[in-house]
């Protein structure tokens, strides 16, 4: 089973939220590069969510929701 990269955030917490919504819809997910980016911030976007590649298109759709609802705007 081949992991990927979903998304990359620069705040925790929003990657947490997100790896929370797709795991109540039943995707398998993980949160990678916090604590090293908590650590040694190197710019947005050094910490990823990682699901299996199964699963892109289901979490593509939750992502996109997700986005619309937490816009930073």
């Amino acid at each position: 089973m081949k992991i990927i990269t979903i998304k990359q955030f620069s705040n925790e917490l929003k990657a947490r939220l997100y790896q929370h919504e797709l795991e109540a819809e039943g995707i398998n997910c993980i949160v990678s590069n916090a604590i090293s980016s908590s650590l040694f911030p190197i710019g947005a976007g050094s910490i990823s969510l990682q699901i299996l590649k199964k699963d892109k298109d289901k979490a593509k759709k939750i992502i996109k929701k997700l986005d619309k609802t937490y816009s930073e705007d």
